[in-house]
């Protein structure tokens, strides 16, 4: 425990000083490392590019330097796999001198919920947050929150339907479960430093709409990949307003149009608006991120 206190402080300070430094590291690219599913890799089951590929494509469009992105998600998988069997990127995936800034973690879409296992939720979530750390001390855990399968999936269908309060409550679940995951990191390190990206909460704020689902009513199609991406971004860059970023190349890599994004944007930001529980630290970070981004839009409008 001691050690993970010491964690924290160091995170603390390292806060300050990005806080001191920001226009020096103003041009420094984010580095970004995944672990999830399909839920991430979409490319398998109804997008036609993964989610951290959309959230290097946002990044960009907002005007920041694109991140250095190591996506090690594999189809079907737990977090507890990737702890047994796929780790190794942690080190191997960056180079010597540098750091990761962000770890994404997103766990099987049934696993903080009653058809899994919550106590495997949030013991897996922070081993592997531990063992990035123990690689990049400072780096900011991203839980991503993952979504109800949609109206007329068989989890809600026959005599006893796996959800029988339908697409909300099998939401529910998922976002108590990604909240519990994120308040236990927070409350291992002492401070907190652990990020909830909503994106299941806006699958939800949009009505479960059956437009943003592949045709197994369960996988993101684009229009859900983008959703996603949307959220992730904010999350990770601590820009509660995705409406204002220039997406027409993001658009056109999906396929999709003006309209899609003006909608898909604005249920990104009723979501980011939802603020973290506050602390000195968030505060410390969401200034000097604040900072970045409004060079970032100076940049554009130059």
């Amino acid at each position: 425990m001691s050690r993970l206190l010491g964690r924290g402080l160091g995170v603390m300070l390292a806060l300050a000083a990005l806080v001191a430094a920001a226009p020096a590291h103003a041009q420094e690219p984010l580095n970004l490392l995944y672990f999830g599913n399909s839920f991430t890799q979409a490319t398998c089951c109804g997008g036609t590019r993964s989610v951290p590929a959309v959230v290097f494509d946002l990044a960009r469009a907002a005007g920041y330097p694109a991140p250095r992105t190591v996506n090690r998600s594999v189809n079907g998988q737990s977090l507890q796999w990737h702890i047994d069997n796929n780790a190794s990127a942690i080190n191997t995936g960056i180079p010597a001198g540098e750091d990761w800034d962000f770890v994404v973690l997103q766990d099987l879409s049934t696993m903080p919920t009653r058809l899994g296992s919550l106590s495997q939720h949030l013991s897996s979530t922070l081993d592997m947050y531990q063992l990035v750390a123990d690689r990049s001390p400072d780096v900011v855990p991203v839980l991503y929150e993952t979504w109800a399968r949609g109206p007329g999936h068989s989890f809600y269908a026959g005599a006893n339907p796996s959800f029988p309060g339908g697409p909300a409550e099998m939401q529910a679940e998922l976002r108590d479960g990604y909240e519990q995951s994120t308040a236990n990191i927070n409350q291992a390190v002492g401070m907190d430093i652990a990020r909830l990206a909503r994106a299941g909460d806006a699958w939800e704020a949009d009505d479960f709409w059956l437009g943003l689902y592949a045709n197994d009513i369960y996988h993101a199609n684009n229009r859900g990949v983008l959703l996603n991406g949307l959220v992730l971004y904010g999350t990770i860059y601590g820009d509660p307003t995705t409406s204002d970023i220039p997406l027409a190349s993001v658009l056109n890599q999906l396929g999709l149009s003006a309209e899609d994004g003006a909608r898909l944007t604005a249920v990104a930001d009723s979501v980011l608006a939802i603020p973290e529980p506050s602390s000195g630290t968030l505060l410390l970070a969401s200034f000097a991120l604040a900072g970045r981004r409004r060079r970032a839009r100076a940049r554009r409008s130059v």
